[in-house]
């Protein structure tokens, strides 16, 4: 009977653990998985807000990381200042990553500049970092080969985008350039005014209509979330020639599943670039993919927790 309940109560702590993994993460450290390899010839790698894994999240520490490490592009959010500067920050305000409080599109450049970074991966490793601005991070992308993928954040307003095209019209390496957005007026609007940068529309539970969209106002694919992906939604996007991204993939068997599936690359949080995936691409968008085996450098417990992430995170995507 005593066995019997303990089977049970194991059992039971699996939905906790897989809930819970950052509490057993290494101190400063955002995710619980050591960095894997994929394949930096076949599938494009994006580091997701710089090399978060290894750094704070959109810091120059970060976006340096990524340069090192052979990453395809590098991932940024934008906001612009209440002074009309662009600066780099995912969230709509400074508290989570900063010593200070308020919003973004609140404060000047000058207020944000005197914030010091106190959160993300290894931060006590990067003392004094500060917030970047657009022109810093674009210089580190520019010094060591990386596509700028510029996420316009959501608050930010229309009437705003002719001044980030000015920015990025006069840098010598625009060819180099990405622009995305969940906003579908600030894609539109950054598509006219740079009309040869790649523009994609960030989804998360992508509908047809979104393909639509894209083929209406000329963009170029779509960024897909990878939990919310309708395998019809991907053939139509790829049948209508949108190039099909995906974030954020921390996982190398969900990576060469969407390898196989002809998807041009993937933003990530800690896959490296540098391993050729097992599985082949597809020949077409409707041919089913088959998984890639787990990372050698996971331990048993993450196994468990990544097979179990992986199965439900395939389970909502079917459903979706």
């Amino acid at each position: 009977m005593k066995k019997a309940l303990s089977l049970l109560a194991l059992l039971l702590m699996v939905p906790v653990l897989v809930v819970c993994t950052p509490v057993f993460a290494a101190p400063e450290s955002n995710y619980l998985y050591d960095s894997e390899v994929i394949s930096e010839g076949s599938m494009l790698t994006i580091a997701h807000r710089g090399y978060s894994a290894a750094a704070p999240e959109n810091t120059l520490p970060a976006f340096r990381l990524a340069g090192e490490n052979g990453f395809w592009g590098a991932e940024c959010d934008i906001w612009r200042t209440a002074d009309g500067q662009w600066v780099l920050m995912h969230d709509a305000t400074v508290d989570r990553m900063t010593d200070g409080s308020g919003e973004v599109s609140m404060m000047s450049a000058d207020e944000l500049r005197a914030l010091t970074i106190n959160a993300g991966s290894n931060v006590s490793q990067y003392p004094n970092t500060r917030i970047p601005t657009l022109e810093e991070y674009l210089d580190v992308c520019k010094q060591y080969g990386l596509h700028a993928v510029i996420e316009i954040k959501n608050g930010v307003r229309e009437e705003s985008l002719p001044s980030l095209a000015a920015i990025l019209n006069a840098r010598e390496e625009k060819a180099q350039f990405v622009i995305i957005s969940f906003a579908r007026a600030l894609v539109a609007g950054m598509k006219k005014l740079m009309p040869a940068t790649p523009v994609y529309l960030l989804t998360g539970q992508t509908a047809k209509d979104d393909v639509d969209f894209c083929v209406e106002n000329g963009l170029d694919g779509i960024d897909f979330s990878y939990q919310g992906i309708p395998k019809d939604v991907l053939c139509a996007a790829q049948n209508a020639g949108l190039e099909a991204l995906v974030w954020t993939v921390d996982s190398l068997s969900v990576a060469e599943e969407f390898y196989s599936l002809g998807v041009k690359a993937i933003t990530t949080n800690c896959l490296l670039p540098g391993k050729s995936p097992e599985t082949e691409p597809a020949s077409s968008p409707t041919e089913e993919s088959s998984n890639g085996k787990p990372a050698e450098k996971l331990n048993f417990f993450q196994r468990i927790i990544q097979w179990i992430r992986d199965f439900f995170a395939r389970l909502i995507g079917r459903k979706g």
